[in-house]
């Protein structure tokens, strides 16, 4: 057992679940929704990506808490929800795990739509592969990976990808002020006015929902804490706990760095450059999202700022991007789906631990995923579902958040302002499911 980090370098050194979560989630909210929602408001919204990206860590970390202090499982936690429980072979299980275990399906669509986009990116590189083919490729690569690596593994190959689309975006953004394109601070200022144009609600709620840190990455959040080893500590001893929370508390922070550096540069291109394409708005003036080419449209990010040469460098950087989330996010749901079938009883618990099981399912959320894309090959449309549903899901999760921390001993809770916050972001949460909810039944 390791001894828990005690200066702010330590805990810098013993980062990691940060890193494959922001695999997870600078991806297609990132290089697809956040630029588009630019290209359609212009920089009238940017106060709502800010809120997106800067509103979910906090319920991402005292969940996290929760998990460091008691070294339960993430849905283990959730199981202890008060209302209506189900008892299979033993295993009580509440409303709450049944839920989300419910929307497996809408988010593994959305995996679908990620590996639609990563195969039109490598499509694009290499126009000779047909996207079908690409599909099927990028989803073999993956369980490939998955199932002959580790953690370790998977935090080494995120990690040389998020710094490779980090520094890349930032490189581009900088560049974007040397050019006709350069955002001025009354472009910002605009952007931080908080007005609202409704005509682009149904893309604003679904880039709420898929940027910045949805249910599903703060639910695999855990899992990666746990297998960093953020949980080894004794909880009867206070002092080591709390060192061990507080280096998640920092890994936690980093996320929300590399998600805004990730992030904000996509969204001044879109805002900055994309506004200004006639072709791009006749689609995005009818609220037709689903018809955008993705790659194709948003290459004039950076074509338009850096020269036609360009387009070759977003292509790259789009096929990096989206296959580290969607590499990420099948290594995340190997996780959750395993513990979603034992802590329900659906599936008894392995003897020899969960790792064959891990691998199996790394075999079939690629499958699943690349089924979702055949039958509906569109992957702005897949996004959009994944992107709704993890808006709904978002409230459940910090009403969880608050629960879980209640029950916690006095010396190991939050501050009262973090309660405080979080009840804040649960009022702003439940407003955002109804706001979809209304969207979906009435329309605006």
């Amino acid at each position: 057992m390791k001894e828990a980090p005690k200066s702010l370098l330590q805990r810098l050194k013993y980062i990691g679940p940060s890193v494959i979560v922001t695999g997870s989630v600078v991806g297609s909210g990132s290089i697809v929704m956040t630029p588009l929602l630019g290209a359609a408001a212009g920089f009238t919204l940017l106060w709502w990506l800010l809120l997106s990206m800067w509103s979910k860590p906090i319920i991402q970390a005292e969940i996290s808490r929760y998990i460091v202090v008691t070294k339960k499982t993430f849905l283990e936690a959730f199981a202890d929800m008060p209302g209506f429980k189900t008892t299979i072979r033993g295993k009580t299980t509440s409303w709450l795990v049944w839920f989300m275990f419910f929307g497996v399906i809408p988010s593994i669509a959305g995996m679908g739509g990620l590996a639609g986009a990563v195969a039109e990116a490598g499509h694009a590189m290499l126009p000779f592969l047909s996207i079908e083919f690409l599909v099927i490729s990028c989803c073999i690569v993956t369980w490939i990976i998955l199932y002959w690596g580790s953690y370790q593994t998977l935090e080494k190959v995120l990690l040389a990808m998020v710094l490779f689309f980090s520094f890349t975006t930032l490189f581009i953004a900088l560049s974007m002020q040397t050019t006709e394109y350069e955002v001025n601070i009354n472009q910002i200022g605009q952007g931080l006015s908080f007005s609202f144009p409704t005509e682009f609600l149904p893309l604003a709620l679904a880039v709420f929902g898929f940027t910045g840190i949805s249910y599903g990455e703060i639910m695999a959040y855990t899992y990666w804490c746990l297998e960093k080893g953020y949980a080894q500590g004794k909880t009867e001893d206070i002092k080591e706990t709390r060192a061990w929370i507080k280096t998640m508390q920092t890994d936690v922070w980093v996320t929300v760095v590399f998600i805004t550096i990730g992030t904000l540069p996509f969204f001044f291109l879109g805002a900055g450059v994309l506004y200004n394409v006639p072709e791009l708005q006749e689609s995005l003036a009818n609220n037709s999202f689903w018809d955008v080419d993705i790659i194709g449209s948003l290459q004039n990010m950076f074509s338009l700022v850096l020269g036609g040469w360009a387009k070759w460098l977003f292509i790259v950087l789009a096929f990096f991007v989206l296959f580290s989330t969607f590499l990420s996010g099948t290594a995340a749901f190997t996780r959750t789906i395993t513990d979603y079938l034992i802590s329900t009883g659906l599936i008894l618990e392995p003897k020899d631990g969960r790792g064959k099981l891990i691998k199996l399912i790394a075999f079939f959320i690629p499958l699943l995923s690349c089924i979702f894309y055949f039958l509906m090959p569109n992957p702005i449309s897949l996004l959009l579902i994944a992107g709704i549903w993890a808006a709904i899901g978002l409230p459940i999760v910090n009403i969880g958040a608050l629960y879980l921390i209640s029950k916690m001993k006095n010396e190991l809770k939050p501050k009262q302002s973090t309660i405080t916050i979080l009840w804040m972001s649960l009022l702003l949460q439940i407003t955002m499911a109804l706001l979809i909810i209304y969207d979906m039944t009435l329309g605006f």
